[in-house]
């Protein structure tokens, strides 16, 4: 790299107005939303309560009460990503009743101590609507449908019979009475699925508008429901309870379907990646015949990571709301017109409707951060929450670049100041390399993103072989080859913005799944970066098979087999002899996916090869920051670390303590 050192001029060390506070502990992750009559809910993770869900609607003022008070927290641990955990029930009418914002419904919710489900009552207090768990946490609900007709909601169950790794873990479809007899009664919670084959894995139960048909997802390892799930439907009798054959309607080896539900005319319409793309079909389920709506080459669904969130929803006319390629869009289903509702979103985190054509989502954009959108059905629009607390200042907000490598897609994002340019060759560059490793870098501007980018940093963001999003063959591109390919393929970007001048000087950096292409990009020969950075990273593959959850057992199975020689071969703390750059580690204490004896064992060899490094353990956190303290000295020891590499200046930044060896 060239140029001064001279703090404001060397890029990196830029003055910038956007602190860690602002990136990182003022804002908010926006996950899910419901209609509740004419009210909107919908939930937020807030860092400044320790990563606390709360569930959220509007005063007539538009001010944002919170419909569910700390120190309730609405979060499940199914699968341990959990996902959609709440869900606004018709309320009983109870005179004086009054609940801020409730609009005539209940909120019943998983609360993330216990995961048994409560029922905020008119009285504004919780109660319990299912069992005691005999195991702490050991009974687990998420993906809850709520069955009007019968007073009771339908949700895929978790029971935990051990330490949650393989073959400790059942699952089945239930049905909890909203009386709340079930919490003192465990015989009142009915599995849906007695006396039929048991699966590994379910997902998306869900009602037909007469409630007299049910359709869900199952699989089983090894595979994961981006590889091979199986679309039943079953017909109910009027208590309920599956009546007749259980009809397999769609997947099977080879192909994934997400998120079936019925369309108001009794159809069945599920997200399926036969055709190569995740599109969607219409099933008629009495006669099986099928129906296209669109043969766009995109996905329409994003990897079924978390459970709950919805990928599509009726709209009056004959419509549906999509997500084609994550940009909300309505399709005619008649006419196959596919109209953006507008062209600047580019993601979606969630979506709904509700009979009147009214639409609610949580979208982002490349120029924005995500917010809780409201459409009327005149097309009006209100933005009801966004997920930070300030907009960037003017100036501030990169501008994303799409581009191609050798085959391998990324996004980049320039130095970004309105009073400072960064010379060709000059700005120091972070690879970004997102987790699962099957996901893809999200299209909604990150303050984290910014945070680097008016200091003076590029940032770009790799979608490696094998991230979603282009569709089964590139997704299917890493199979057998995980912890090679993605490493290759962020050197190969790497190299490609240092060769252009785009940067002078490269980092890396990634979490979970990305923390191993980190470690996998340091320990192989020749590669072009000064340091790197692990959050909650794999370094030992046979280590994380033996001890990880067992959601994501045998995903290893298909990523990298399962040979020892394999295991050890890809596993980068068996090639740490290989490092020669600095490593920044970071980690939860109590992460149940990758536990912190992958993160100290690398530490560990580190210190013996006399490498510069540091380990910093958050000792209250799980897989991903939640806390506002943990999430900004993430943050800014991200930061000093690359200054400290690089002998660059970041003014009012705590400094790192790199160690060079073993300590007693």
């Amino acid at each position: 790299m060239t140029g001064t050192t001279e703090h404001g001029t060397t890029p990196g060390s830029w003055p910038s107005p956007i602190s860690a506070d602002q990136a990182v502990t003022a804002g908010r992750s926006l996950e899910a939303v419901a209609f509740a009559g004419d009210r909107l809910w919908w939930s937020e993770g807030r860092p400044s309560e320790r990563g606390r869900v709360a569930v959220c609607t509007t005063d007539a003022g538009g001010a944002t009460v919170d419909l569910l008070p700390a120190p309730w927290d609405a979060r499940t641990r199914v699968h341990e990503y959990g996902g959609t955990s709440w869900l606004p029930v018709p309320a009983p009418d109870v005179p004086g009743r009054v609940v801020p914002g409730a609009n005539g419904h209940d909120l019943v919710f998983a609360h993330f101590t216990d995961q048994r489900l409560y029922r905020l009552t008119p009285a504004g207090e919780p109660v319990p609507l299912t069992p005691a768990p005999t195991l702490p946490a050991g009974l687990r609900y998420a993906d809850m449908h709520l069955d009007t007709r019968r007073s009771r909601l339908l949700a895929v169950r978790e029971t935990h019979r051990g330490d949650s790794t393989f073959g400790t873990v059942d699952r089945t479809i239930v049905a909890i009475p909203l009386d709340g007899n079930a919490a003192e009664d465990p015989d009142a919670v009915i599995d849906l699925l007695a006396g039929q084959p048991r699966t590994d894995f379910l997902a998306s139960p869900r009602l037909s508008p007469a409630g007299d048909a049910l359709v869900w997802i199952s699989w089983n390892h090894p595979d994961m429901p981006w590889d091979s799930t199986i679309a039943h439907l079953a017909a109910l009798d009027r208590s309920g309870a599956v009546a007749g054959a259980v009809q397999q309607i769609a997947g099977g080896a080879g192909i994934s379907v997400v998120d079936p539900g019925f369309a108001p005319d009794g159809s069945v319409l599920l997200i399926s990646d036969e055709s190569g793309w995740w599109r969607p079909i219409l099933i008629d389920p009495r006669t099986g015949a099928r129906r296209y709506p669109t043969a766009l080459d995109t996905d329409f669904a994003p990897p079924l990571w978390v459970l709950g969130r919805r990928n599509w929803a009726a709209v009056p006319g004959g419509r549906l709301l999509l997500r084609p390629g994550g940009r909300p869009s309505v399709l005619d289903t008649f006419s196959g017109e596919l109209r953006p509702l507008d062209p600047e979103w580019t993601s979606v985190g969630d979506l709904t409707t509700d009979g009147s054509g009214r639409i609610a989502l949580v979208v982002g954009s490349d120029t924005a951060a995500s917010e809780v959108v409201l459409i009327q059905a005149d097309g009006s629009r209100q933005s009801i929450r966004s997920g930070v607390e300030q907009p960037l200042p003017n100036g501030f907000a990169p501008v994303p670049q799409t581009r191609t490598f050798d085959g391998v897609h990324a996004v980049v994002y320039p130095p970004t100041h309105p009073d400072h340019r960064a010379a060709a060759g000059t700005a120091p560059m972070v690879i970004t390399v997102h987790g699962g490793p099957t996901a893809a870098h999200s299209r909604s501007l990150s303050t984290i993103t910014a945070y680097f980018t008016s200091r003076g940093f590029v940032v770009a963001a790799v979608d490696y072989r094998g991230s979603t999003g282009y569709g089964r063959p590139y997704r299917e591109a890493l199979t057998g080859r995980w912890a090679e390919l993605d490493v290759a393929d962020a050197m190969t970007v790497a190299s490609g913005l240092l060769a252009d001048g785009t940067a002078g000087a490269a980092f890396i950096s990634g979490g979970s799944a990305g923390g191993l292409t980190v470690l996998g990009a340091l320990t192989t020969e020749g590669n072009p970066f000064s340091a790197g950075v692990s959050s909650y990273g794999v370094g030992d593959l046979a280590a994380l098979m033996e001890s990880t959850h067992d959601f994501e057992s045998r995903y290893l199975h298909k990523l990298t087999g399962t040979g020892p020689d394999v295991l050890v071969d890809r596993s980068p703390l068996h090639h740490a002899d290989r490092l020669a750059r600095p490593v920044l580690l970071l980690q939860g204490g109590k992460d149940p996916i990758v536990t912190p004896d992958q993160a100290e064992s690398f530490a560990a060899a580190c210190a013996a090869r006399g490498i510069a490094h540091a380990l910093i353990v958050f000792p209250e956190e799980g897989h991903g920051f939640r806390a506002a303290a943990a999430r900004k000295t993430a943050l800014e020891a991200e930061l000093a670390f690359y200054g400290q590499v690089l002998g660059f200046p970041t003014p009012g930044v705590p400094s790192i303590e790199l160690i060079s060896g073993e300590t007693e």
